[in-house]
């Protein structure tokens, strides 16, 4: 049996090894090695549709230097997959 697998609201990357926030809807502080967003810091005052833009105008990058992006890993799939499309030309945002 796999351990379940979270969602990020911010980037949509589909395997985050903890939810963002807990049962309580606190939140668990768990970072996004895909975007970087901290939950229950980064999200205090922003929202998570503004963490996305800025995410996307820095380049899409992979932010994790220790977890490594999934093998084929594409910032306008994984955005689009999670029902979040860019208009953002695909030169501008870097795969893998």
């Amino acid at each position: 049996m796999s351990a379940a697998r979270h969602t990020c609201p911010v980037c949509g990357f589909a395997e985050l090894d903890e939810p963002t926030v807990d049962l309580t809807g606190e939140p668990t502080y768990a970072i996004c090695p895909c975007c970087g967003t901290q939950f229950g810091a980064d999200d205090l005052t922003t929202s998570h549709a503004e963490l996305r833009a800025a995410w996307i105008k820095d380049g899409a990058r992979w932010w994790s230097e220790v977890k490594a992006a999934p093998q084929g890993w594409n910032a306008l799939a994984q955005l689009a997959a999670a029902g979040h499309p860019t208009t953002t030309p695909p030169s501008t945002v870097p795969s893998g």
